[in-house]
């Protein structure tokens, strides 16, 4: 059982499926486009110090998604951040434990600005489960995007 804290707007919808975001480049684009270093940097700074359980970055596409496939059974809850460039729009949705999360569902601008979602981890008999992301990416495709999972509360004794 996963329980979701909200940090971002929410809707209903169904998300996509999920994929590995793999660079495209778009041959109606104008300016070269971002291979997604400038929007690692952006969480880099952020997040100096934190523990990471899973990252990456690359070129805005339609559809782009990632999942931690477990979270160490130490740790209770895990910070999900996302940034995007270029003026695009992402949706982002949900998954926890192999379940769709509809009250998480979050907008962001590609404007260098940071998304955050807190997820806290039951552990079910057999760890923590899966926590993935994914998101549908419209408008400029000349930005790029990064995400990481953070470790963010930990059993007391693994502190």
């Amino acid at each position: 059982m996963a329980a979701v804290a909200l940090t971002g707007a929410c809707d209903s919808s169904e998300p996509t499926a999920s994929s590995a975001p793999e660079p495209r480049t778009s041959p109606s684009s104008t300016a070269p486009a971002s291979d997604g270093k400038d929007a690692k940097t952006i969480l880099d700074q952020a997040f100096s110090g934190r523990e990471a359980l899973g990252s990456g970055y690359g070129r805005l596409q339609p559809q782009l998604g990632n999942t931690v496939p477990a979270v160490p059974e130490n740790v209770l809850s895990v910070t999900f951040a996302f940034t995007c460039t270029g003026k695009g729009k992402a949706v982002i949705n949900f998954t926890v434990n192999g379940r769709y999360v509809p009250s998480v569902r979050h907008t962001s601008t590609c404007d260098g600005s940071i998304f955050q979602q807190s997820v806290q981890v039951s552990a079910p008999r057999s760890g923590p489960g899966p926590i993935s992301f994914n998101a549908d990416v419209t408008g400029s495709d000349n930005g790029g995007f990064a995400y990481a999972y953070y470790a963010e509360k930990k059993t007391a004794a693994n502190k």
